[in-house]
């Protein structure tokens, strides 16, 4: 059967009144809240740790986390900002994979794309193929971008420029100060800053660097294999990034809010079906 969202007028389900009624053993309740939390957990651990696989584990995981917590909610915060409280704990002490252990810092990151720059378009390939890799290369390319910033400054930067938390939910969901945040925030914008500037094409029309010149550089590197794209065939996955998402970071002044802009017309990824089977099987209170 299928359960419509719970909503409070124009605002979206209430999440707060599902937790509330799934505490109090209601298990359709309970199953709808965490189909509505389970996509925005999986698009925070993909941005996070680039690897789909390890954003699909973490995401089980950062469930059954809220599911045996729930009864903890004491509705002090929004429930979406307790939920990004437990998911940065979860994702700040989670293993480095091997995606997030290639990336050594933002001077590589910038210097890999100045080296590895073509002078032309990639050719050899048909247009849709061409499309789909150029899209690959720029979905790879500013996903790896997030981790040249540490954990606590990516954390900072997803919540605070991506998701567009306050910096009062922000600190809440990473349980620092206020002022913490705003400077963890204004130091990854900094070295955001540092890669963007004079190369990405995506934020400004004059800098050199376009998606479909990294192509050859990326599949001879192993970066990018033409068979099995990473990204591009993710559920939810979308076209190139709109030309009026374009025109929007062209208009802005920074650079850092020029590329947040980019990464918030990204693809609503959502979090795949093994996610979903997984977590029935570890909390069966999910199946009635």
């Amino acid at each position: 059967m299928t359960v419509l969202p719970e909503t409070d007028g124009a605002s979206g389900p209430d999440l707060e009144g599902l937790a509330r009624r799934a505490v109090a053993g209601e298990a359709r309740a309970l199953e709808q809240l965490c189909r509505e939390l389970q996509d925005l957990i999986y698009r925070l651990a993909l941005r996070f740790s680039s690897d789909p696989q390890a954003a699909a584990d973490a995401t089980q995981e950062i469930l059954i986390l809220v599911i045996t917590h729930l009864a903890e909610f004491e509705g002090r915060s929004k429930l979406t900002t307790w939920v990004y409280t437990i998911a940065s704990r979860y994702l700040l002490r989670s293993v480095r994979g091997p995606v997030e252990l290639s990336v050594a810092g933002p001077e590589p990151f910038a210097d890999w794309i100045d080296d590895n720059l073509a002078a032309e378009s990639a050719g050899g390939h048909d247009e849709a193929e061409y499309r789909l890799l150029a899209g690959e290369v720029r979905l790879a390319c500013t996903y790896g971008m997030l981790l040249t910033l540490s954990r606590p400054l990516r954390l900072a930067y997803l919540l605070g420029d991506l998701v567009g938390l306050p910096d009062v939910e922000g600190a809440a969901a990473l349980e620092i100060s206020r002022a913490a945040f705003r400077q963890r925030l204004a130091r990854a914008r900094t070295i955001m800053r540092g890669i963007i500037a004079d190369r990405c094409g995506l934020v400004r029309a004059e800098h050199p660097c376009r998606c479909d010149r990294q192509i050859d550089s990326s599949i001879a590197y192993g970066i990018l294999d033409p068979r099995r794209p990473v990204f591009s065939t993710l559920p939810g996955a979308t076209a190139p990034i709109p030309a009026g998402t374009l025109a929007a970071a062209a208009h802005e002044l920074d650079l850092a809010t020029a590329i947040a802009e980019a990464y918030r017309s990204g693809p609503d990824y959502r979090a795949p079906g093994d996610v979903w089977r997984a977590l029935q099987q570890a909390c069966p209170a999910l199946t009635g």
